[in-house]
């Protein structure tokens, strides 16, 4: 099987992008689901693109084994924030994301809310494009690289006063744009999913200008080493729900597959076992916008030069519909 290419990426795709102009964002996201049950999502936030004006923040969001959630965000001074050229190197107040040697170590608290994590990273960075950007039309810029698509993750998560001693499995990408989000896309899927053997991160972006084409893009590894990178794959909500905040439709259950032929062939299914996050985004555009962050369960069926597999494991996953 020929080598699968992981676009080139570097450590500075997931240092800082500045631009100068009111639409700029950027941030840096981890992930992590534990064996005990908890999961984690911490978002450096440079420039967070969901508020007016963009002003640095950092949140996190704990989920726990019983269906609660602890919330810690923090809005910080930039004057107190730093950035690496070169790689993930940002501090943000107290905070702080680096990759030391193939590692991520990330400290965040807030509202007494935190994590103490290092990611060893097991997969190696991914930049879809080959450019980094997923879209760039005219002067409008989206770029998005996955830094460290599987890690396995160690350290601790506090809720209160409790500091709980973690292991399992993280996931760790960069954004970042010089335009509104919303400009670009009227909304996406994406999502991650992991079992003992296999990994998959995928991903649906729908263009504002319905004439241009869905951008889409699946990677597959089987033991940490990938073996197919496509955007030849079907993406299919076979059964939905309706959420109680906003009525819009949820992916109750998704199947991504890929087309006949080749080496490698998949099919796996997702099936969302928890909402964790159903948001009406703060108002910065006349319309409405809405975040969806699920839990799920996953059934991986692969065939890779010709062995077949079946094997099960967890998703972290979400939608967001901008227009």
């Amino acid at each position: 099987m020929a080598e699968v290419s992981l676009g080139g990426f570097r450590d500075n795709d997931d240092a800082l992008h500045p631009h100068d102009n009111e639409e700029y964002y950027e941030w840096w996201y981890f992930d992590a689901r534990f064996d005990n049950g908890y999961s984690c999502a911490a978002t450096f936030h440079w420039r967070n693109a969901f508020i007016r004006p963009r002003i640095p923040t950092v949140q996190i969001f704990i989920y726990t084994p019983d269906g609660q959630k602890h919330i810690g965000m923090a809005a910080i001074d930039k004057k107190e924030c730093y950035s690496s050229s070169d790689r993930c190197d940002v501090i943000m107040g107290n905070n702080f994301a680096r990759k030391e040697d193939n590692k991520y170590i990330i400290s965040m608290h807030a509202r007494k809310v935190g994590v103490e994590l290092t990611y060893h990273r097991k997969i190696p960075g991914w930049k879809q494009s080959g450019t980094g950007y997923l879209y760039a039309n005219e002067k409008k810029r989206q770029g998005w690289v996955i830094a460290a698509p599987r890690s396995d993750v160690e350290g601790t998560i506090h809720i209160d006063d409790t500091v709980i001693p973690v292991t399992g499995q993280g996931y760790h990408d960069k954004n970042w744009g010089n335009s509104n989000i919303y400009d670009c896309f009227s909304g996406w899927y994406w999502g991650r999913l992991y079992d003992p053997h296999f990994t998959v991160i995928y991903y649906w972006l729908f263009p504002v200008n319905k004439s241009e084409p869905i951008i889409s893009r699946l990677l597959l590894a089987k033991d940490n080493k990938p073996v197919l990178i496509t955007n030849e794959y079907e993406l299919v909500i076979e059964k939905e729900e309706l959420c109680g905040l906003t009525g819009k439709p949820l992916p109750n259950k998704i199947i991504l597959q890929n087309r006949a032929g080749g080496e490698v062939q998949f099919r796996c299914q997702i099936h969302t076992t928890s909402v964790v996050e159903r948001d009406k985004l703060p108002k910065i555009s006349e319309w409405d916008q809405y975040h969806w962050r699920f839990l799920g369960d996953c059934i991986i069926e692969a065939e890779v030069e010709g062995v077949s597999s079946l094997s099960s494991g967890k998703a972290i996953h979400e939608h967001l519909l901008f227009r």
